[in-house]
């Protein structure tokens, strides 16, 4: 029998505010444990939580950005229930009225669109971090009251790629939006995803949640086998168990971490702290303006702008600082073609090679435009481009610098000197030029480097011309 997955995603997104949620507590991930303490986030006796602004004006930016109906009263919750990381006793959450509701994204995979719709989108505080040894449990409260987004998409996923591509699409739109770092690692970023299966009769089978898997990869590994064990005990008659379980990436699988008979009964109420907060359409309409560009956006720019293949255009969008470098350097150039090539091939190898991040290049957009518009105007060659462009990536030097520094200035371009250079060629190469007038027209290429070997400041392109005019002589006197 065949079985068809539906799948539900929910997604936590840590945001990058200077302060927490509901406190002045300092957010960074950086700092030793337990080292931006405060009183609020510890649950002092007394203490009253006051929302941070930026926080709502980010969660309308996502919301947006995802065509969800914007809540114009903001209303928050208490989530109840006892556990360490927990300092208060409850989570201050948005589970009656969510700032966004009935969103959607339409997801591009092969050429065929697939809308995927979310349900809510809801601003709450994050717990402490466990830290957890093998007798024993420590508690990191830096995390504690950080500002968070979770994102819960309706059960209308079918496919293992359009989740991850979902997924992907929500990190893309936070990162570019600057909301979040969204480093997975890091916990900026966490996935849960709910996994159900329905045969012939289209009747939804028991839901198994995988809780906190912080990486695409590893979402991609535990559904697909999730969903094959799941296929494997109905096809041997078993029935599946409603559970939470995790992914364990060492042995890529999943494992059970406990039964779910019922939903837990957190015993919501309202925030009695927190009265409800009317946002103006004012409020609203600013914070929209006030958001980054989008990659989708900029996608469409790249494209239909500046003429760059959907490829292309996707490389520079496959992180933000890439792009940031990109949009820096296209304000100084109209070589838009040019300009990607470098940056996907030679600076994004160089990042890779010597394993840096794109943020600590020390090459400066306008050195490499320099660089860039001084082949494309023949004022050097693209192999003593190579030259300068290599010194000045490691040295972080102007193109200028480079030049003094190898020694490489303007290109010659004096026909009479190009010439006696061709001619030198011609003669010791007659074997290459009868395989040219022969019919192998590579040949000449041959012939044009063995020509620049000799002085490699010389135009390539002139150098060409010439060379043809010599060798049509040849042939002439032949």
């Amino acid at each position: 029998m065949n079985y068809k997955p539906t799948i539900g995603l929910e997604i936590h997104v840590a945001m990058n505010t200077k302060s927490k949620v509901f406190s002045t507590g300092a957010v960074s991930l950086s700092r030793a444990p337990n080292s931006l303490d405060n009183v609020y986030d510890l649950a002092f006796p007394g203490v009253l939580p006051v929302l941070n602004k930026q926080v709502v004006i980010n969660a309308i930016q996502v919301c947006y950005a995802l065509n969800m109906t914007i809540d114009k009263e903001l209303h928050f919750d208490r989530k109840n229930y006892f556990y360490s990381d927990l300092p208060k006793g409850y989570q201050i959450t948005q589970h009656v009225r969510p700032i966004g509701i009935n969103g959607f994204l339409n997801i591009s995979l092969k050429n065929v669109i697939e809308k995927v719709e979310i349900e809510r989108l809801q601003i709450e505080e994050d717990t402490a971090k466990q830290i957890h040894f093998k007798n024993f449990t420590l508690v990191d409260y830096n995390r504690s009251g950080v500002p968070l987004i979770e994102i819960v998409t309706k059960p209308c996923i079918h496919s293992v790629e359009v989740a991850v591509k979902f997924i992907e699409t929500i990190h893309e739109i936070i990162t570019f939006l600057e909301i979040s770092n969204g480093k997975m690692e890091e916990g900026q970023l966490r996935c849960d995803v709910n996994i159900s299966l329905s045969g012939e009769d289209k009747k939804l089978g028991n839901k198994v949640e995988i809780k906190n898997i912080n990486s695409f990869s590893y979402i991609k590994d535990a559904l697909e086998f999730e969903i094959k064990r799941q296929e494997s005990l109905l096809s041997n008659g078993s029935s599946i168990d409603q559970e939470t379980r995790r992914y364990d990436e060492k042995n890529k699988v999943t494992k059970i971490m406990r039964k779910k008979n019922n939903e837990i009964d957190y015993k919501y109420f309202s925030e009695c702290n927190i009265p409800p907060i009317i946002l103006t359409d004012n409020f609203i309409n600013d914070a929209i303006k006030s958001s980054k560009e989008l990659a989708s956006v900029k996608r469409y720019r790249y494209i239909n702008s500046y003429n760059l293949t959907e490829y292309d255009a996707n490389l520079l969008l496959s992180k933000k600082e890439i792009s940031d470098f990109f949009e820096s350097c296209v304000k100084l150039t109209n070589y838009y073609k040019d300009l990607a090539n470098w940056i996907n091939i030679n600076v994004l190898s160089y990042i890779n090679k010597n394993k840096i991040s794109f943020n600590e290049l020390k090459l400066a957009p306008n050195a490499l435009v320099s660089l860039i518009n001084d082949i494309k105007n023949n004022n050097i060659s693209r192999n003593l481009g190579y030259e300068l462009f290599s010194y000045m990536i490691e040295n972080g030097s102007s193109l200028l610098e480079a030049k003094t520094a190898l020694h490489i200035f303007k290109q010659e371009t004096n026909e009479e000197i190009i010439k006696k250079l061709v001619l030198e060629t011609l003669n010791g190469n007659m074997k290459v030029v009868n395989d040219y007038l022969k019919g192998k027209q590579n040949a000449v290429y041959f012939l044009v480097g063995k020509t620049i070997q000799k002085n490699d400041k010389i135009n390539p392109k002139i150098t060409l011309k010439i060379m043809l005019e010599e060798i049509k002589k040849i042939k002439k006197n032949n």
